[in-house]
């Protein structure tokens, strides 16, 4: 009886386990059904360090999440050169997904790359599962020798010639770039001072003696003296005069009191006759520009005729060459030629303006330097 109860119960047991498997079977087919794997290479035979193309294609239902291999997947001896995701497709309602990968070795011999495994879940169903690719099998072969004979050796190194055209070139952009922003500095600077941006061919500066002369014929046509403005014709005058003095001995005369300027005037080669004579007109000018001093018309003409025949006695004037020729003739005429012509012939003749308007020589102090000059 006993016998007969276990047996019993072990048929149950054998029922039940067999109907267990075959719901596994079931659902292993179905979902089989629902998703597969392939992996595919574009050569099985390659020589050391071919690239090889390798592809896992993933067919699956629309409503099936799977989780493709990534970058870093093992595969073996071969390293991955590249990894690309191709985009889905969609074909007779299933879609389509591939994961490609650029792969090469650096070894001799049989190789096999690795089954790659991809996880899957069907809702509403949220375990994943494991669905594994095939392995493959992949030769790689030795390069063949030259049929020529052994390995040669190799070649020497070339020597590249050196580039100068990218340093010649940036070097001329540097120097256009330098030489822009000088003309650009340059007008600047001209512009701001006022200056013209191409300068002009400078005149010839004038004589010293024809400014003051002029300066002076326009002080004595003014009307200074007729407005009671003393002070300012007599400061006038003294300014002409001693602007005359800065060009034409080379003394900074309007910095330079009237003392200073007397002694200045004492080591210049003037004859004594000219230094009284600024010595008077200085004392003249001084006592109405400072000390309030009202002159009378007569020292009013006086200061300006003084001026007038400082100028005229001290400036210097070209003789033309046609006057200063010498005179063709015997040694003894030229010894009894006068004074006045042998000045003349030595580029000294002075012109000295009187209140008639006549002429004199020059002092002996400026023949004298005239020869010496010459």
């Amino acid at each position: 009886m006993k016998k007969t109860v276990r047996a019993s119960n072990l048929k149950k047991v054998a029922i039940i386990g067999f109907l267990f498997v075959a719901l596994l079977a079931g659902i292993a087919f179905s979902e089989s059904g629902k998703i597969s794997i392939q992996s595919a290479v574009d050569r099985s035979k390659i020589t050391i360090g071919d690239v090889i193309t390798y592809t896992v294609t993933v067919t699956r239902d629309k409503d099936v999440k799977v989780k493709l291999p990534g970058l870093a997947e093992n595969l073996g001896q071969f390293e991955i050169r590249d990894y690309k995701v191709f985009d889905p497709l969609k074909k007779d309602g299933k879609i389509i997904d591939r994961v490609q990968y650029k792969i090469s070795t650096f070894d001799i011999g049989d190789f096999q790359i690795p089954p790659i495994s991809i996880q899957y879940s069907i809702p509403p169903d949220t375990v994943e599962h494991v669905l594994k690719s095939e392995a493959i099998k992949i030769t790689v072969e030795s390069v063949a020798p030259s049929k020529e004979g052994d390995i040669k050796d190799i070649k020497p190194p070339v020597e590249i010639p050196f580039d100068w055209r990218p340093y010649v070139k940036y070097g001329l952009f540097g120097l256009l770039g330098l030489l822009l922003l000088g003309a650009l500095v340059y007008f600047w600077i001209r512009k701001r001072s006022g200056k013209p941006l191409i300068p002009l061919k400078a005149e010839p500066p004038r004589p010293p003696h024809e400014v003051a002369l002029e300066a002076l014929e326009s002080l004595q046509n003014s009307d200074f003296l007729e407005k009671g403005q003393v002070k300012r014709y007599y400061s006038d005058v003294s300014e002409i005069i001693r602007r005359y003095i800065g060009g034409r001995f080379g003394v900074d005369a309007l910095d330079l009191t009237s003392t200073e300027l007397l002694s200045e005037l004492k080591s210049i080669p003037i004859s004594d006759e000219h230094l009284q004579l600024m010595t008077d007109f200085t004392d003249l000018c001084d006592l109405v520009k400072f000390a309030k001093y009202i002159p009378e018309d007569e020292e009013n003409q006086k200061v300006i005729d003084w001026a007038f025949q400082f100028i005229h006695e001290t400036m210097v004037v070209e003789i033309p060459e046609e006057e200063s020729a010498p005179s063709e003739g015997t040694p003894d005429e030229e010894l009894s030629i006068p004074e006045e012509v042998a000045a003349e012939e030595n580029g000294v003749m002075d012109f000295k303006r009187n209140r008639d308007g006549g002429k004199t020589l020059s002092p002996p102090e400026d023949s004298e330097k005239s020869e010496l000059e010459r």
